[in-house]
């Protein structure tokens, strides 16, 4: 599930920094911990084996930076960790406190903003979404059936990211939500095209990842709160939990601050260009991993009083199956469907230039794990990241 699912769209551009071997700047360092609330002696020994073991299997793997982090609905954040670099080229460690790309895995942030906006003004999500923007959104072929809000969050709504050209680039786009969205979605748009905006189903029947249809979402949370998508965000989730240098667009980070994206070519990591594109809703956040296991504790249900950004019958409601399964095994609000070596998971992961990451929920809900990392995906570079994810989750077991 990754925020653009064709190469194609992704132009991938070195920067005239050049390239940087692993091994030439030594042993990748682990770079910064924090236990939470574990105290148990079967997780401190699990804690020791898997950081000794991280970098070596980084360096097997070139991967530049890794940040992870164990959460659970219970109780405050268990266990943060980083290891590597965040910036190769001034040496600069990535930390627990990094921000980082985290691609698709904004869409949790995105779809927590829908559902908490309409449950606070008493919104239905079955609601047709053209009574909520400023421009009409009907798939051509089926003129008379309405797209909701539920659909745009379940990928059901049978718009289609086939007609979404090279939009990405480096820095924050150039083009606004709204101009983007209307111009892609509606007739006479500069980018609309019928059989490409749109899928040949009827809303509704058919399930196709869009990241169009989630900054849709996105611009329904602006229209309907009456501020940006971003200041939305940032009122209504990022302040109560506590999260801060979190942010939508790269103009808003001092310089030397996040985590570089990089790519592995010709034996050596590559620095990439930080990324953006109009569908900011749909993947363009930045955050740090402490600051994400805010969030999924938050999504977990483990926030209450002022602090709850959601109402437990909204965390259960963004948990449970949304779609008939013969759609799809699992989707959720936000949430959906990911392997991990063949096992099926709820979560979220999320895939982008310089960007690998990971979010999963274990099966009782309880915890959650997250894997940030600031490298192109490979089959090498994958398999870590679902190797890393597998030992995390062994030690939510421990963690107790």
């Amino acid at each position: 599930m990754s925020k653009h699912k064709q190469d194609v769209l992704l132009q991938r551009r070195a920067f005239c920094a050049g390239s940087l071997s692993l091994v030439a700047l030594g042993p990748l360092a682990f770079t910064g911990c924090s236990e939470g609330n574990v105290q148990s002696g079967p997780f401190d020994s699990w804690r020791s084996n898997f950081e000794a073991g991280v970098p070596a299997r980084m360096l097997a793997a070139n991967v530049s930076g890794t940040a992870v982090a164990i959460v659970s609905k219970q109780t405050s954040t268990r266990y943060t960790a980083a290891f590597g670099f965040a910036d190769l080229q001034q040496k600069r460690g990535f930390t627990v406190d990094t921000p980082s790309h985290l691609a698709s895995v904004s869409k949790l942030f995105t779809a927590s903003a829908l559902v908490q906006l309409f449950e606070r003004q008493g919104l239905d999500l079955h609601t047709d979404v053209n009574n909520f923007i400023d421009f009409p959104v009907r798939n051509p072929a089926y003129p008379n059936v309405p797209i909701t809000p539920h659909q745009l969050l379940t990928h059901t709504s049978s718009i289609s990211d086939d007609g979404y050209g090279d939009y990405s680039g480096a820095g924050d786009p150039s083009q606004g939500l709204s101009s983007f969205l209307s111009d892609y979605l509606v007739p006479g748009g500069a980018t609309y095209t019928p059989d490409m905006s749109f899928l040949a189903a009827m809303p509704g029947t058919q399930w196709s990842y869009c990241n169009v249809a989630v900054a849709l979402a996105g611009h329904v949370v602006e229209s309907v709160s009456k501020q940006s998508f971003s200041s939305y965000v940032s009122d209504n989730i990022f302040v109560p939990l506590g999260i801060d240098n979190a942010h939508w667009y790269l103009r808003e980070f001092a310089p030397d601050v996040l985590a570089k994206p990089y790519k592995f070519e010709n034996g050596a990591l590559v620095e990439l260009p930080q990324q953006g594109y109009p569908d900011v809703p749909a993947g363009m956040l930045r955050c740090s991993v402490s600051n994400l296991a805010k969030m999924l504790h938050a999504m977990l249900g483990g926030e209450t009083g002022q602090r709850a950004i959601l109402s437990p019958n909204a965390v259960a409601a963004m948990l449970r199956r949304q779609i008939d399964p013969a759609i799809l095994s699992y989707q959720g609000l936000g949430w959906t469907s990911e392997e991990i070596n063949g096992r099926q998971f709820v979560g979220h992961s999320g895939s982008d230039v310089g960007a690998l990451n990971m979010v999963i929920l274990t099966e009782d809900q309880s915890h959650a794990v997250a894997v940030l990392m600031n490298v192109d995906k490979t089959s090498a570079t994958d398999k870590f990241r679902s190797s890393i994810t597998e030992d995390l989750l062994a030690g939510v077991k421990l963690a107790g």
